[in-house]
């Protein structure tokens, strides 16, 4: 049977059109009119505005990309929205609590440790909308996962936007060029990484009974390892290259490594779903 004919009789519905890049280049627009404006009138009102729109655009954009391909996933916007904001929020608010009780002192070991609290502080909102909500495919929690690690982002990036803002003494400059650094590098780091947790966890659960076996802790200790390697290279590179081209460089490696694990997932989660689409015709 043909996937046309199972699709036309499913409750999954093709999604046809590619937004995603539209929102982007609107977005985009939009920032740079924002900022030109607040340069040209001095008015700090619109500084709060111009900096949360640098760093929730890319964020956005990628759980947009993702959104738009569901073609046989049934992750509704609410969902998608819900795990973004809550994800985001609650995953910063629990990372915020955890951190200072387990960490005094930054360096390569407490990277690690920062990996283990904020890759679980993230997936939590994932878990409560899967258990609520009975998502059976793997692509469902990818989406899912990209959202939430998304929203945690976002608002991670925000706030590194204001610290750098008062260190600089109020430059404009400092903030605009960590907003865009952390927007570039966003698709690399933590909705990456949750995205294959979500992933993982919610395709082994398919079967409505919440299990965490073997498979599951690996996806965990694996996005543990890359988020610790993220932010403890630069500590790596301060004994071998100090040099910020060395340390650009290997996050870029970690980077691809988390996107290339991704897209295998995403691969293998649409080859999943076209199977539970034929169990369901």
């Amino acid at each position: 049977m043909e996937e046309g004919s199972l699709l036309k009789g499913s409750s999954y519905k093709e999604r046809k059109g590619h937004k995603w890049y539209k929102l982007f280049l609107i977005g985009l627009a939009t920032y740079i009119l924002g900022l030109a404006v607040l340069i040209w009138t001095g008015n700090s009102i619109l500084f709060p505005s111009v900096v949360m729109l640098g760093n929730f655009l890319i964020p956005v954009t990628y759980v947009a990309f993702f959104y738009e391909k569901r073609r046989l996933s049934n992750v509704t916007m609410t969902d998608t929205v819900a795990s973004f904001f809550f994800g985001g929020f609650l995953g910063t608010f629990a990372a915020s609590i955890l951190e200072p009780i387990f960490i005094h002192t930054l360096n390569f070991e407490t990277a690690i440790m920062v990996g283990i609290i904020e890759e679980f502080s993230k997936i939590l909102m994932v878990l409560l909308i899967f258990r609520r909500k009975r998502h059976r495919l793997q692509i469902d929690g990818i989406i899912l996962g990209a959202a939430a690690g998304m929203g945690f982002a976002a608002l991670e990036s925000i706030g590194y936007a204001f610290t750098y803002f008062l260190k600089s003494k109020e430059s404009l400059s400092v903030t605009v060029y960590i907003t865009m650094l952390r927007g570039i590098l966003s698709p690399l780091g933590h909705g990456t990484w949750t995205a294959i947790l979500a992933g993982i966890i919610v395709g082994e659960n398919r079967k409505g009974h919440f299990i965490i076996n073997k498979k599951i802790i690996r996806a965990y200790i694996t996005v543990v390892l890359l988020h610790g390697l993220w932010d403890g290279i630069p500590y790596i590179m301060e004994i071998i290259m100090p040099t910020g081209a060395a340390i650009l460089i290997g996050e870029l490696i970690v980077g691809f490594t988390g996107i290339f694990i991704l897209m295998a997932l995403w691969f293998q989660a649409k080859k999943q779903a076209r199977e539970q689409l034929i169990v369901d015709n």
